[in-house]
This record gives structure tokens, C-alpha cells and sequence, in this order.
């Protein structure tokens, strides 16, 4: 325990470190004036998933990119029911984002591996299943990238 809390501690120590984009002349972040296909060093790009049957459950993301380091928010709201909230730290490869999600839930610190994969304008995250022993989440063999978030401007 004492382990997964210096660990936890250290992710969130990293994630806090980040720095807002840099603005241009005209206000705009440098992300937007140099296009939207692909994340210039050191820039912040964000995600946002609306799902359930009246788009009533919010998952959201904001990554700080520089470099192959990846580091950010990432928050699921579910309506009426535990949210989770945390923060990523990952490395990049290309398009696929690895790292881990430390976050917290009713009270409770966790950590769940994920993997995002850019494509253009989308996120697009690999799909867990559980493990029936331990009942918990984890990627298998059959994990898929299937999880879509759509490019949403970054709030300051």
C-alpha cells in the first residue's frame, strides 16, 4: 500500500507539471492557428465522449503532448452515478498513447492502464473487459480500439 501511494503520488506530482499552450497574436493557441491533424510539441489537445441514451454521460480528456511524454486529465462522469477522475501519464509512439490512469472513485485511488490511438480529429481508446477473478479491469486479447472521442477546443 505504501508502495501504491508513493507511486500515485509521483504520477500526480508529474501531471501537475504542465504548462498552458502558448498563444498567438490573435489569442488563439498555437494548436489551432497550425491545424488540427496533429499536436505540435508541447501543446494541450482535448477529447470529449457523450454516450447513454440522451448523451446524458460525460467522459472527457486533456492532453499535454511534448514530445514521445504524455501527460493530462482524463474524467468520466456518469450521470447519477460514481465518477471517476484522475490523471494520465503516458508515453507516445506515433499514433498510440500507452500509460496509466491513476484516479479516484468513491473516495478510492486507482489505476488502470490505457491506450489511446490518434486518428485526425477522433481519440480513440482500447475497450477493457473484466477479469472474472479479480474483477477487475484489464485489456485481453479481444480489447479493441472502439471507444471514440470526438476534438472539443480546450478550456482554459
Amino acid at each position: 500500500m505504501k508502495r501504491f501511494v508513493i507511486f500515485s503520488t509521483a504520477i500526480l506530482s508529474l501531471a501537475a507539471c504542465t504548462s498552458q499552450p502558448e498563444k498567438t497574436a490573435e489569442g488563439d493557441n498555437i494548436e489551432n492557428s497550425q491545424g488540427r491533424d496533429k499536436a505540435p510539441a508541447g501543446d494541450t489537445i482535448c477529447f470529449q465522449k457523450l454516450s447513454g441514451t440522451a448523451n446524458q454521460d460525460t467522459t472527457s480528456l486533456s492532453l499535454f503532448i511534448e514530445g514521445d511524454k504524455v501527460s493530462g486529465d482524463f474524467a468520466h462522469y456518469p450521470m447519477e452515478k460514481d465518477s471517476r477522475v484522475g490523471k494520465i501519464a503516458a508515453t507516445r509512439n506515433g499514433e498510440l498513447i500507452k500509460g496509466s490512469w491513476v484516479y479516484m472513485q468513491e473516495g478510492i485511488n486507482d489505476t488502470l492502464q490505457v491506450e489511446f490511438k490518434m486518428e485526425g480529429d477522433k481519440l480513440v481508446q482500447k475497450n477493457y473487459t473484466v477479469d472474472p477473478k479479480t474483477g477487475r479491469e484489464v485489456f485481453s486479447d479481444a480489447s479493441v480500439f472502439n471507444i471514440e472521442f470526438e476534438r472539443v477546443p480546450c478550456k482554459n
